[in-house]
């Protein structure tokens, strides 16, 4: 394809745009993909010890991920929170003060997924700007 002088300004500019719908798009994607996959690990979640305090399954299924893309900031986000026991999780992963005095121990299940999802995320947009 040859291009006169008078036209490589816009052929510059139409392949930025392309090249930024695509990178829109990948990182898009790979906040969905991320997303997904730390809410799965959450319904797998059963912190070291805490077996012994009963069942974790009614809290874990209530790992949802919900997407949310700002348009106009331009910035992306994908959400995972506990749609059912959103109160727990605060009080399970940095333990509270109990009633008679002390402090019930912290199960830490979120953090630790939250530093492998950062981690996955760069990757997941590189693969899909590759593709």
């Amino acid at each position: 394809m040859r291009i006169s002088p008078d036209e490589l300004s816009e052929a510059i500019q139409k392949t930025l745009q392309d090249y930024a719908k695509v990178t829109e798009e990948a990182a898009f994607n790979g906040c969905k993909v991320t997303g997904e996959k730390a809410a799965e690990e959450l319904h797998e979640a059963h912190p070291q010890g805490s077996e012994k305090w009963g069942s974790w399954d009614d809290y874990n299924k209530g790992w949802v991920v919900k997407e949310v893309a700002k348009k106009r900031t331009g910035k992306m986000s994908v959400v995972v929170h506990n749609k059912d026991h959103y109160q727990l999780t605060h009080l399970l992963e940095k333990g509270h003060a109990l009633v008679n005095g002390g402090r019930a121990r912290a199960f830490p299940h979120i953090e630790p997924v939250a530093e492998r999802a950062e981690e996955e995320l760069i990757n997941n947009i590189l693969q899909f700007i590759e593709r």
